[in-house]
Protein backbone atom coordinates (compact mmCIF):
# COMPACT_ATOMS: atom_id res chain seq x y z
CA UNK A 1 0.00 0.00 0.00
CA UNK A 2 0.98 3.48 -0.58
CA UNK A 3 0.16 6.26 0.82
CA UNK A 4 0.38 9.80 -1.66
CA UNK A 5 -0.62 13.27 -1.56
CA UNK A 6 -3.47 14.48 -4.58
CA UNK A 7 -2.38 17.35 -6.41
CA UNK A 8 -5.70 19.06 -5.80
CA UNK A 9 -4.59 19.55 -2.73
CA UNK A 10 -2.81 22.63 -3.99
CA UNK A 11 -4.77 23.46 -7.37
CA UNK A 12 -3.61 27.33 -6.65
CA UNK A 13 0.03 26.20 -8.23
CA UNK A 14 1.38 24.80 -11.19
CA UNK A 15 2.30 21.25 -11.62
CA UNK A 16 5.76 21.66 -10.55
CA UNK A 17 4.95 24.00 -7.33
CA UNK A 18 2.39 21.38 -6.55
CA UNK A 19 5.27 18.87 -6.02
CA UNK A 20 7.76 20.80 -4.11
CA UNK A 21 4.71 21.29 -1.39
CA UNK A 22 3.86 17.90 -1.84
CA UNK A 23 7.56 16.75 -0.94
CA UNK A 24 8.55 19.56 1.37
CA UNK A 25 5.76 17.49 3.62
CA UNK A 26 7.30 14.49 3.22
CA UNK A 27 5.03 12.32 1.30
CA UNK A 28 7.38 10.10 -1.87
CA UNK A 29 4.41 9.77 -3.98
CA UNK A 30 1.82 11.95 -5.82
CA UNK A 31 -2.00 11.58 -7.47
CA UNK A 32 -2.00 14.34 -10.67
CA UNK A 33 -5.24 15.68 -11.44
CA UNK A 34 -6.00 15.82 -14.82
CA UNK A 35 -9.03 17.80 -14.56
CA UNK A 36 -9.95 19.25 -18.02
CA UNK A 37 -10.47 23.17 -17.25
CA UNK A 38 -9.50 22.51 -13.53
CA UNK A 39 -5.90 21.35 -12.67
CA UNK A 40 -3.56 20.64 -13.35
CA UNK A 41 -3.20 18.70 -16.74
CA UNK A 42 -5.97 19.58 -19.46
CA UNK A 43 -6.95 15.91 -21.65
CA UNK A 44 -8.10 18.45 -24.42
CA UNK A 45 -4.39 19.45 -24.94
CA UNK A 46 -3.39 16.39 -24.80
CA UNK A 47 -5.38 14.54 -27.59
CA UNK A 48 -2.56 14.93 -30.70
CA UNK A 49 0.55 14.43 -28.51
CA UNK A 50 0.80 14.10 -24.84
CA UNK A 51 4.04 14.13 -24.96
CA UNK A 52 4.80 17.92 -23.64
CA UNK A 53 2.01 17.10 -21.01
CA UNK A 54 4.10 13.84 -20.14
CA UNK A 55 7.26 15.34 -20.07
CA UNK A 56 6.29 18.47 -18.15
CA UNK A 57 5.25 16.68 -15.36
CA UNK A 58 8.11 14.06 -15.58
CA UNK A 59 10.33 17.36 -15.00
CA UNK A 60 8.36 18.34 -11.90
CA UNK A 61 8.24 15.09 -10.77
CA UNK A 62 12.08 14.33 -10.67
CA UNK A 63 12.57 18.00 -9.86
CA UNK A 64 10.34 17.47 -6.68
CA UNK A 65 12.03 13.66 -5.62
CA UNK A 66 8.58 12.24 -6.77
CA UNK A 67 6.77 9.08 -8.15
CA UNK A 68 3.38 9.43 -9.70
CA UNK A 69 1.38 6.72 -8.77
CA UNK A 70 -1.96 7.67 -9.45
CA UNK A 71 -4.25 9.76 -11.22
CA UNK A 72 -7.56 11.61 -10.88
CA UNK A 73 -8.88 12.48 -14.49
CA UNK A 74 -12.09 14.07 -16.42
CA UNK A 75 -12.11 14.47 -19.81
CA UNK A 76 -14.55 17.45 -19.29
CA UNK A 77 -17.01 16.00 -22.05
CA UNK A 78 -19.24 12.93 -22.71
CA UNK A 79 -19.34 12.91 -26.47
CA UNK A 80 -18.57 10.22 -27.72
CA UNK A 81 -15.48 10.53 -29.85
CA UNK A 82 -14.29 13.51 -28.18
CA UNK A 83 -14.00 11.78 -24.82
CA UNK A 84 -12.62 8.36 -26.57
CA UNK A 85 -9.87 10.60 -27.67
CA UNK A 86 -8.80 12.52 -24.71
CA UNK A 87 -9.28 9.18 -22.67
CA UNK A 88 -6.60 7.75 -25.12
CA UNK A 89 -4.63 10.98 -23.88
CA UNK A 90 -5.01 10.41 -20.27
CA UNK A 91 -4.13 6.46 -21.01
CA UNK A 92 -1.15 7.25 -22.61
CA UNK A 93 -0.54 9.49 -19.73
CA UNK A 94 -0.69 6.98 -17.35
CA UNK A 95 1.30 4.74 -19.56
CA UNK A 96 4.22 6.81 -19.00
CA UNK A 97 4.39 6.42 -15.35
CA UNK A 98 3.27 3.35 -15.59
CA UNK A 99 0.05 3.87 -13.90
CA UNK A 100 -2.16 0.94 -14.44
CA UNK A 101 -5.31 2.43 -12.38
CA UNK A 102 -7.15 5.82 -12.96
CA UNK A 103 -9.69 7.32 -10.98
CA UNK A 104 -12.49 9.06 -13.61
CA UNK A 105 -15.24 10.90 -12.82
CA UNK A 106 -18.81 9.29 -12.17
CA UNK A 107 -21.99 9.67 -14.55
CA UNK A 108 -24.87 12.00 -13.18
CA UNK A 109 -27.85 10.54 -12.22
CA UNK A 110 -30.16 12.46 -14.71
CA UNK A 111 -28.61 10.37 -17.90
CA UNK A 112 -29.76 6.97 -16.60
CA UNK A 113 -28.64 3.33 -16.12
CA UNK A 114 -28.77 2.47 -19.48
CA UNK A 115 -27.10 5.43 -21.37
CA UNK A 116 -24.61 5.44 -18.41
CA UNK A 117 -23.63 1.81 -19.10
CA UNK A 118 -23.27 2.52 -22.76
CA UNK A 119 -21.05 4.63 -22.33
CA UNK A 120 -18.77 3.27 -19.86
CA UNK A 121 -18.19 0.38 -21.75
CA UNK A 122 -17.22 2.10 -24.81
CA UNK A 123 -14.52 3.96 -22.33
CA UNK A 124 -13.84 0.74 -20.84
CA UNK A 125 -13.51 -1.01 -23.71
CA UNK A 126 -10.64 2.21 -24.92
CA UNK A 127 -9.10 1.59 -21.35
CA UNK A 128 -8.79 -1.59 -21.72
CA UNK A 129 -6.89 -2.23 -25.07
CA UNK A 130 -4.10 1.28 -23.22
CA UNK A 131 -3.51 -1.51 -20.47
CA UNK A 132 -5.56 1.04 -17.87
CA UNK A 133 -8.29 0.25 -15.22
CA UNK A 134 -10.83 3.02 -14.86
CA UNK A 135 -11.84 3.20 -11.20
CA UNK A 136 -14.93 5.38 -11.45
CA UNK A 137 -15.01 7.63 -7.68
CA UNK A 138 -18.30 6.71 -6.02
CA UNK A 139 -19.11 10.52 -5.76
CA UNK A 140 -21.90 11.88 -3.80
CA UNK A 141 -24.84 14.35 -6.68
CA UNK A 142 -24.24 11.43 -9.14
CA UNK A 143 -25.38 8.27 -10.16
CA UNK A 144 -23.44 6.37 -7.94
CA UNK A 145 -23.51 8.34 -4.43
CA UNK A 146 -25.65 5.46 -3.22
CA UNK A 147 -23.64 2.31 -2.62
CA UNK A 148 -25.70 -0.22 -4.08
CA UNK A 149 -25.88 1.71 -7.36
CA UNK A 150 -22.67 2.09 -7.55
CA UNK A 151 -22.36 -1.76 -7.36
CA UNK A 152 -25.16 -2.25 -10.01
CA UNK A 153 -22.96 -0.36 -12.04
CA UNK A 154 -19.81 -1.83 -11.90
CA UNK A 155 -22.34 -5.05 -12.44
CA UNK A 156 -23.21 -3.69 -15.34
CA UNK A 157 -19.78 -2.72 -16.94
CA UNK A 158 -17.62 -5.55 -15.80
CA UNK A 159 -14.07 -4.88 -15.45
CA UNK A 160 -15.12 -0.73 -13.80
CA UNK A 161 -13.60 -0.35 -10.36
CA UNK A 162 -14.57 1.92 -7.93
CA UNK A 163 -12.29 4.82 -6.51
CA UNK A 164 -13.84 4.88 -2.58
CA UNK A 165 -13.25 9.23 -0.98
CA UNK A 166 -14.09 8.65 2.31
CA UNK A 167 -16.45 11.76 2.40
CA UNK A 168 -19.21 11.24 0.00
CA UNK A 169 -20.87 8.57 1.56
CA UNK A 170 -21.67 10.92 4.32
CA UNK A 171 -21.93 13.72 2.79
CA UNK A 172 -24.13 12.59 -0.43
CA UNK A 173 -27.21 11.10 -0.27
CA UNK A 174 -26.12 8.01 1.42
CA UNK A 175 -25.69 9.86 4.97
CA UNK A 176 -23.20 7.32 5.96
CA UNK A 177 -25.37 3.96 6.13
CA UNK A 178 -23.84 0.89 5.73
CA UNK A 179 -21.53 0.79 2.47
CA UNK A 180 -19.58 -2.39 2.83
CA UNK A 181 -20.47 -3.62 -0.71
CA UNK A 182 -18.54 -1.30 -2.62
CA UNK A 183 -15.45 -2.34 -0.75
CA UNK A 184 -15.16 -5.69 -3.27
CA UNK A 185 -14.47 -3.16 -6.29
CA UNK A 186 -12.51 -0.44 -5.08
CA UNK A 187 -9.06 -0.18 -6.83
CA UNK A 188 -8.21 3.32 -5.31
CA UNK A 189 -9.07 5.44 -2.43
CA UNK A 190 -9.03 9.52 -1.31
CA UNK A 191 -9.02 10.57 1.69
CA UNK A 192 -11.00 13.40 4.26
CA UNK A 193 -12.78 13.77 7.12
CA UNK A 194 -16.40 15.26 6.00
CA UNK A 195 -20.16 16.25 7.59
CA UNK A 196 -23.64 15.16 6.72
CA UNK A 197 -24.06 17.07 3.83
CA UNK A 198 -22.23 18.95 0.91
CA UNK A 199 -21.60 21.95 2.32
CA UNK A 200 -19.85 20.44 4.91
CA UNK A 201 -17.80 17.66 2.59
CA UNK A 202 -14.29 18.68 3.50
CA UNK A 203 -13.89 19.15 7.36
CA UNK A 204 -10.59 19.49 9.65
CA UNK A 205 -9.97 15.97 10.66
CA UNK A 206 -11.65 14.96 13.85
CA UNK A 207 -14.50 17.50 13.72
CA UNK A 208 -16.54 15.21 10.73
CA UNK A 209 -18.11 12.29 11.44
CA UNK A 210 -16.04 9.43 8.52
CA UNK A 211 -15.55 6.47 10.76
CA UNK A 212 -12.06 5.81 9.24
CA UNK A 213 -11.13 2.78 11.82
CA UNK A 214 -14.00 1.31 10.03
CA UNK A 215 -13.19 1.69 6.40
CA UNK A 216 -9.25 0.77 6.87
CA UNK A 217 -10.70 -2.15 8.27
CA UNK A 218 -13.17 -2.91 5.81
CA UNK A 219 -10.35 -2.41 3.10
CA UNK A 220 -8.18 -4.49 5.23
CA UNK A 221 -11.30 -7.30 4.52
CA UNK A 222 -11.16 -7.22 1.11
CA UNK A 223 -7.20 -7.10 0.76
CA UNK A 224 -6.93 -3.89 -0.48
CA UNK A 225 -3.29 -3.02 -1.28
CA UNK A 226 -3.26 -0.02 -3.47
CA UNK A 227 -3.11 3.57 -2.89
CA UNK A 228 -4.55 5.68 -0.15
CA UNK A 229 -4.75 9.54 -1.28
CA UNK A 230 -4.79 12.80 0.66
CA UNK A 231 -7.17 14.85 -0.69
CA UNK A 232 -8.09 18.00 0.98
CA UNK A 233 -8.62 20.18 -1.92
CA UNK A 234 -7.44 23.90 -1.47
CA UNK A 235 -9.82 25.68 -3.25
CA UNK A 236 -12.65 23.83 -1.22
CA UNK A 237 -13.52 25.29 2.62
CA UNK A 238 -10.85 23.97 5.15
CA UNK A 239 -8.36 22.90 2.80
CA UNK A 240 -4.80 23.91 3.27
CA UNK A 241 -1.42 22.23 4.40
CA UNK A 242 -2.55 21.65 8.28
CA UNK A 243 -5.42 19.47 7.52
CA UNK A 244 -3.08 17.56 4.57
CA UNK A 245 -0.95 16.92 7.70
CA UNK A 246 -3.05 15.68 9.70
CA UNK A 247 -4.61 12.96 7.48
CA UNK A 248 -0.96 12.18 6.12
CA UNK A 249 -0.48 11.57 9.49
CA UNK A 250 -3.42 9.58 10.53
CA UNK A 251 -2.93 7.36 7.19
CA UNK A 252 0.57 6.83 8.41
CA UNK A 253 -0.04 5.89 11.93
CA UNK A 254 -2.70 3.00 10.48
CA UNK A 255 -1.35 2.25 7.66
CA UNK A 256 2.45 1.78 8.68
CA UNK A 257 1.84 0.54 12.30
CA UNK A 258 3.06 -2.60 13.12
CA UNK A 259 1.52 -5.68 12.70
CA UNK A 260 0.25 -7.02 16.31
Amino acid sequence: MIIACSTLCFTAEPFDRACAYIADLGFQAVDIALMEQWAHFNPSEMVDDPSEAIDKAREGLDRAGLTAVSMNASAGISDVGPEGNRLRAICAFANAFDISTICYVPPIEAVGMERAQRRFERLHSISQELGVTLAIEAHARTMLEMPDRAVEFCEAVPGIALTFDSSHMVAGQNQGAPFDQIFPYVRNTHWRDSGTSWDQCQQPLGEGVVDFDHCFSALDAVDYDGVYSVEYIDSFPNGGIAQVEAMQRLLEARLYRPAS
